[in-house]
């Protein structure tokens, strides 16, 4: 259901949110896409990890008059987004701290059980957990030369209740002051809350 000529489609913000939101439904409308995609299998992998936060990014960062190109490949940067008279305007790197080794293994037994393990934490402590991949992340990224990028940092994790709101607004706060402290060779720096459709500008 997904090839590498739609994931590299040029499209407007607007246009590549679309075809995110339409594709999601059409995945989880079969059952063997929906399993190859809770796995991650082939392009899945990318598409979960770069181009479903890309579209929210895109449609947050830039006027729909841009036109917004992923580009596979190992070269530096994950997007390309060009004016309406098609000069660049900037290069998008994005990464997306995660657990995958659990992921991996949670994916497994949703796939051939129908449901994965049962996660119990306390409120907050997801976000805590997850601090630890941030971290690892941003030392490797602060490290790398991205000076012509926008860094994009994915931050995803369940819907909040509202009675914990204000503890998650605190967490996602001290992320972003840990996030703060690395220097970055990049463009611009930003923290994309993949639930919240948010993003925050760290440089």
């Amino acid at each position: 259901m997904i090839t590498e000529n739609d994931i590299q489609t040029p499209r407007s913000p607007r246009g590549l949110r679309q075809f995110v939101t339409q594709r999601k439904k059409k995945i989880q409308s079969d059952r063997t896409e929906r399993h190859n995609a809770i796995q991650r299998k082939g392009l899945y992998n990318v598409f979960i990890k770069e181009i479903v936060p890309l579209s929210v990014f895109a449609l947050k960062a830039y006027e729909n008059s841009c036109t917004v190109q992923p580009v596979l490949g190992n070269q530096g940067y994950d997007a390309i987004v060009k004016d309406n008279n098609g000069n660049i305007v900037e290069y998008i790197e994005l990464t997306f701290p995660d657990d995958w080794k659990s992921e991996a293994e949670d994916a497994k037994l949703v796939v051939s059980q129908g449901y994965g393990q049962t996660d119990v934490f306390s409120p907050g402590a997801d976000i805590d957990r997850l601090s630890t991949f941030i971290q690892d992340i941003c030392m490797k990224k602060s490290q790398k030369d991205y000076s012509g990028c926008t860094l994009v940092i994915v931050i995803d994790f369940w819907p909040v209740s509202k009675q914990f709101c204000s503890l998650y607004s605190q967490k996602i706060k001290e992320v972003i002051a840990r996030v703060q402290a690395f220097s970055f060779k990049a463009k611009r720096v930003f923290l994309l809350l993949l639930e919240q459709h948010k993003i925050i500008r760290i440089k």
